[in-house]
Parts: structure tokens; C-alpha cells; sequence
């Protein structure tokens, strides 16, 4: 009887300490201690988060980070991705760098959950590594009550999610309704990339519930609000980065969230301090692109006749007064306000030069108020110490700093460097009429970016002096000219390098005949596989895997005919194109990866190359009619996109859809 009551009373005191494990023998009315609750709530728990590791890592920084989490012990530590460089096959490359990193997570002294990242998953290689070391690279769990879902942004041929992991992740979030959150983590923001990727339906079945959405991949900060919800993209924990600061997003971190009954709270550790989470938003993005503009730091250098040259440094602080960001569908109405009044505030420019020994600049420290929506033009002497040839001289050397100034920029919003700016008198800033070749007449403008010079030029071949044309306005060419430009300071005292560009004037490329053509839409195509060295392939001694009739642009359409196939091939397309009158025409093409357009086997377009989605453009002269196409284009990894386009007449590309051209049918 003895034992149990004893035990009743153990029970008893273990169940009072639990109720209050506060105690204390103060017993004053006042007491030295505020009445505040303790933050020790059953359902609270802390998190990390790390970012991108790779894409040009620098090495130590990620096992710092996770040498300071196992200081601060999160329950447990989630990824965005890019764990090793990878893009390679080579499996014993990447059996290296994976140990490399097991090396480093070894020392976590917590739970990791990894998701793949494109330098994780680029080709099947690499994916069936990422499978057989981790068994899925897309998965849900759960704690206390809280959803999380990791998502592969590589799921398919480029940034995409496959419809199984639409589908996995729509049924995970029906069979988990009443969590009190949901968070997503994946490793591109892709609610930026394509509409058709698969996210919408992801964002349909989670718009009733609360949720947060993590990403990386950009390296840089960005925080945004899409259906009333949190979207972060994180920056680096080693990955590449130029490292100029929390204020325009570029900083090593990493996350740290407290998961309390109003949904995720979060802060970013800069392993040297803490960040805010709002340090980079729709309200604050003019100000830190205003000062990515200024951070350019322009200049020009004119070389004098009198052992004293010339610099012209330009600060812009100016952004259209309608700057909209180009997602702009990511933002409110009241978001969209708060950005348009962070625009408009005045910049300070402090510079300062380094010792040099052979160039003397007549300022060596300077401190400027750049106001809102202007540039303002510094000019400076530069004495010439010796008699060095330009190209022996040491150069300049510019220790600066912008910033926006006054008790709201709490932190500074700042930048700062070094800038080498070499004597070399290019003319910089220098623009003029980019088409090369004319029909009858063709007007040429010249501009310059610097307000402190003047713009001389000649049609005769000679060197431009001060005594030349002075360019006020557009001039006319009728015949081929090799236009020559030099920039000269005001006072005439120094001179750019000379600036040269001939203008041909050429007879357009003849139409073909008609005759016995027997015409029917699309061009006629041969597929081809293998692995081409980053190049479009020689086609000639190639062997063709199929070939057709394209209605469409798209690659993977074509490849799918062949075993789906997603990487290493290339493919050449063959047809007319209808041109409805004499001119210049501007052609382009937009692909992933290297392409090039031929019109009657001239090279037009050249965007040849292993590379993502970009267009080049190029110019012809084109008689009215029907012209032989051709269009070459290969495949290395991670996406097919190919468009073939004109600008139109506003300027604006417009593709031409592939059925609108013409093939010969025998």
C-alpha cells in the first residue's frame, strides 16, 4: 500500500512538472522577469534550409554552413538542390564528386532530405545515379502536422514536372487535407519558367490551403507573393555568386524556419549575421536595380595631344517611371504601387583612386549626389607619368561605393568595388545603325552614351579629326561607304580610337522558279543521332535515323518518333520560304541547343553552340518570291527549342510557323 501511494505521488509531481517545467522561488509580487508566455509550444519545431551548393562552388563554404547548423540544431535540415557540379557522364567524375559531398554531409549531425537540382540530374546517367543513391528523386512526409513536399524541377526534357509527379503530388495533397501547412521545396522557382510545365495544376489543387514554396537555382534572394502565399527563391551556400549583398539578393546562407501555429516564421543566417526575410521583394527590387545599374560604373578614356588624357565616368540612377518587373502577373495592385514609389530616390557616389605610378588622375577622391531619374558625367585629367606606351601603363584603379541614403535604408543599401578601368580610348558608348547592307538607300544614326563628348566622322576612308563632319543627325548612304567615327572631348583635346563599319550596298539574292515545283506545306527533314562536340554536326558522311515532313518547329517531336530519345541528335531541315516583296530581310532563330539558318545556302543565322534557349538574328537581301531554307540544328542535353522567325515591321520577332513554309513533294 506503502509502494503505490509512493508511486501516486511520483505520477503526481511528474505530471505538475510537466504541466509548468518553470520554476522558481521568487515569491515577491513583482517579479524580475517579464509575463510573457514561453515560446515552448508541442507543435512548434525549427528547420534549415540549404541552397545551391554548386554551379561554380567555392570550396568550404557548405561544410561551414553545416558545421554552424549542427551549433544551432534545427530538428532537421532540408535542400533546394545542386548538391555536385555534375553535367557529365563520366561516371567516374561523378563517383568522385558524390563522395565529395558525403565526405561534407557526413558531419550533419541531423536528418537531410535531398532533392535533386540540374547540376544533380542532367542526363539519364546522372538520374539513375540520383536513384540508386537516394531510391526517388521526388517524395512527400510528414511532421507534427506539417506537409512537406519535395519536388524534381528536371522531371522530364527541361524544367518541368512529368505528369506522374503532378499526379503523385495532387494525390499526396488530397490524402493529407487538413495539415496545418504544406511547404514545397524544388530546385527551380518554375512558377518563372513556361506556363506549360505542369505547376498550374500543382498551384489549382493547392489554392484552398495554406502553403509556402521554396526554390533556389538563380543564386540570387527573391522573395514574391503569388496567390496570397510566400514564395522564396534562396541564394547561395556555396554555389557561384559575386557575393554583393543581402540588398540585391547575392549572399551565403542558410534558412531557418520556425514552424509556429500562424505558419512558417523565417530568417536567413548569413553565417556571419542575420537576414531579414524581406531584404529583397517586390518593394524593394527598383532600389536594388537601380543600384545594380549605377554598380556599371561607365566610362570612357580619350587620349590627349599633350601628355594629359582624358576619363568620362558616368553614374546613372535611372529607371522607367512605370518600372514593372518582368513577371509582373507575380504581383498585386498594392505591390505593384509600393514598387513604382521605390522609385525616385536620390543616390550618393563616393570614388576613390588607387596609387598609381604611371597615370595621375586630377581627382582622387570624389563624393557625388546623384539625383533620381538622372546620370550625372564625372570628367577627370589623367597626367601621364613617363612615356610608357599605353598598352605597358597599369590600370586605373577605382575603389567605389553607391548608395541610397536616409533612415528607411535600415540595413544600407549599398554597393561597393573595385573597378580596373585600363587606358585603352575604345569608344565605348559608341552605337551605330547595326544593319550592314542596303538595297538603294540606307540612313545611318550614331549616338553616344557620354554627354561630354562629341561625335566626328568621315565617308571617304580617312581618320576622323576635329575639322570633320560633327554628327548632329541621321545621314544617307547610296552606295557602299566604310563610315569611320572617333568621340572628341568638347574642347577638342582628346580623342577616342577611331570606330569603323561599311555599309554595303547589294543586289538581293534571286527567287527561284516555280516551274515543275510541286508545293506542299512543311520542310522535309533528316534525323540524326550521336554525340557532336557541343556543334551543329558535317551531315554529309552522318548516317540518317528518319526522316519526314515537319509541320512544326519542335525537336522532340521528331524524337519522339525515335524511342523518345531527349539528348544527341541533330536534325536538318530543307524547304522554300514565299518572300513577299524586294527588301532587307532580319531573320532569327531561337533555339536550345546550336542551330543555323541558310537562305539559297548563305549563311544567315549562326547561334550554333551548346547553350540554353537564345536568339540570334542576322540580315538578307531577298528578291520577292520563293528562296530555298534550310535549317540545321542539333541536340546536346536538357531541352529542345527551335523557332524560326522575321521581325516584323514594328521590329516586334514573329516566328514562321514551319507549316507556312514549302517542301517539294516528288
Amino acid at each position: 500500500m506503502r509502494a503505490a501511494y509512493t508511486l501516486f505521488l511520483c505520477l503526481l509531481y511528474l505530471g505538475l512538472m510537466a504541466q509548468d517545467p518553470f520554476s522558481h522561488e521568487v515569491t515577491t509580487s513583482q517579479k524580475p522577469w517579464t509575463d510573457r508566455a514561453f515560446q515552448n509550444s508541442e507543435d512548434w519545431f525549427q528547420f534549415a534550409i540549404v541552397s545551391d551548393r554548386t554551379g561554380g562552388h567555392r570550396a568550404g563554404v557548405f561544410g561551414d554552413a553545416l558545421g554552424k547548423l549542427n551549433q544551432l540544431h534545427p530538428e532537421f535540415v532540408m535542400s533546394v538542390g545542386d548538391l555536385i557540379e555534375g553535367y557529365t557522364k563520366d561516371m567516374d567524375i561523378l563517383d568522385e564528386q558524390w563522395e565529395e559531398f558525403d565526405s561534407i554531409l557526413l558531419h550533419l549531425q541531423m536528418r537531410f532530405f535531398a532533392l535533386p537540382g540540374n547540376h544533380d540530374i542532367s542526363n539519364e546517367v546522372m538520374r539513375n545515379l540520383w536513384l540508386e543513391r537516394y531510391g526517388r528523386s521526388y517524395y512527400h512526409f510528414k511532421y507534427k502536422d506539417v506537409l512537406f513536399i519535395a519536388m524534381d524541377t528536371n522531371d522530364g526534357d527541361g524544367v518541368m514536372f512529368s505528369e506522374d509527379q503532378i499526379n503523385y503530388v495532387k494525390e499526396a495533397l488530397a490524402e493529407n487535407e487538413d495539415v496545418r501547412w504544406t511547404l514545397l521545396f524544388m530546385h527551380h522557382p518554375i512558377w518563372n519558367f513556361s506556363d506549360y510545365n505542369g505547376f498550374a495544376e500543382i498551384e489549382e489543387a493547392l489554392v484552398d490551403r495554406p502553403y509556402t514554396v521554396f526554390a533556389g537555382h538563380t543564386h540570387r534572394y527573391f522573395k514574391s507573393v503569388r496567390q496570397d502565399r510566400n514564395y522564396y527563391v534562396l541564394a547561395t551556400t556555396g554555389g557561384g555568386t559575386r557575393l554583393r549583398g543581402p540588398r540585391v539578393g547575392e549572399f551565403d546562407h542558410v534558412t531557418w524556419v520556425t514552424m509556429t501555429d500562424q505558419g512558417p516564421e523565417l530568417v536567413h543566417l548569413q553565417l556571419s549575421g542575420i537576414i531579414d526575410g524581406d531584404v529583397l521583394s517586390p518593394e524593394t527590387a527598383p532600389l536594388a536595380m537601380a543600384l545594380n545599374n549605377a554598380a556599371r560604373l561607365e566610362c570612357i578614356s580619350l587620349k590627349g595631344d599633350s601628355g594629359s588624357d582624358r576619363l568620362l565616368l558616368r553614374i546613372d540612377n535611372t529607371l522607367p517611371e512605370s518600372y514593372q518587373m518582368e513577371s509582373s502577373g507575380l504581383f498585386s495592385a498594392n505591390q505593384q504601387d509600393k514598387m513604382n514609389q521605390a522609385i525616385g530616390k536620390d543616390l550618393l557616389f563616393e570614388g576613390r583612386f588607387y596609387h598609381n605610378h604611371h597615370l595621375n588622375p586630377s581627382e582622387h577622391t570624389f563624393e557625388v549626389q546623384v539625383p533620381a531619374n538622372s546620370m550625372v558625367e564625372i570628367p577627370i585629367s589623367i597626367d601621364v607619368l613617363g612615356d610608357l606606351a599605353p598598352e605597358d601603363r597599369d590600370d586605373l584603379e577605382l575603389d567605389w561605393t553607391v548608395r541610397f541614403e536616409g533612415p528607411q535604408f535600415e540595413p544600407a543599401f549599398k554597393l561597393t568595388g573595385v573597378k580596373k578601368i585600363p587606358m585603352s580610348f575604345k569608344p565605348n558608348g559608341l552605337e551605330a545603325t547595326p544593319m550592314d547592307i542596303f538595297l538603294n538607300e540606307h540612313e545611318i544614326s550614331l549616338e553616344t552614351a557620354f554627354e561630354g563628348t562629341e561625335i566626328k566622322y568621315t565617308l571617304d576612308g580617312s581618320e576622323p579629326t576635329m575639322e570633320d563632319n560633327t554628327y548632329t543627325k541621321p545621314f544617307t548612304l547610296d552606295e557602299t561607304t566604310t563610315v569611320k567615327v572617333r568621340l572628341f572631348s568638347r574642347d577638342g583635346a582628346a580623342a577616342s580610337r577611331t570606330f569603323s563599319k561599311t555599309y554595303r550596298k547589294v543586289e538581293p539574292m534571286p527567287a527561284v522558279s516555280e516551274k515543275g515545283l510541286q508545293l506542299e506545306p512543311g520542310l522535309k527533314y533528316a534525323y540524326y543521332e550521336g554525340e557532336f562536340s557541343d556543334r551543329i554536326p558535317d551531315f554529309k558522311p552522318l548516317t540518317q535515323q528518319d526522316q519526314g515532313i515537319a509541320t512544326n518547329s519542335s525537336p522532340s517531336l521528331i524524337a519522339e518518333k525515335n524511342d523518345m530519345r531527349k539528348d544527341h541528335f541533330a536534325i536538318q531541315f530543307e524547304g522554300y520560304i514565299r518572300i513577299p516583296e524586294d527588301g532587307i530581310y532580319t531573320f532569327y532563330t531561337y533555339s536550345d541547343d546550336g542551330s543555323r539558318l541558310y537562305l539559297h545556302d548563305t549563311l544567315v543565322v549562326d547561334n550554333d553552340g551548346s547553350h540554353s534557349a537564345r536568339r540570334r538574328n542576322g540580315y538578307v537581301a531577298l528578291q520577292k518570291g520563293l528562296v530555298p531554307i534550310r535549317v540545321d540544328y542539333f541536340e546536346d542535353f536538357l531541352g529542345e527549342t527551335l523557332r524560326v522567325g522575321m521581325l516584323g515591321p514594328d521590329g516586334e520577332p514573329q516566328e514562321i510557323p514551319f507549316s507556312d513554309l514549302y517542301h517539294h513533294a516528288k
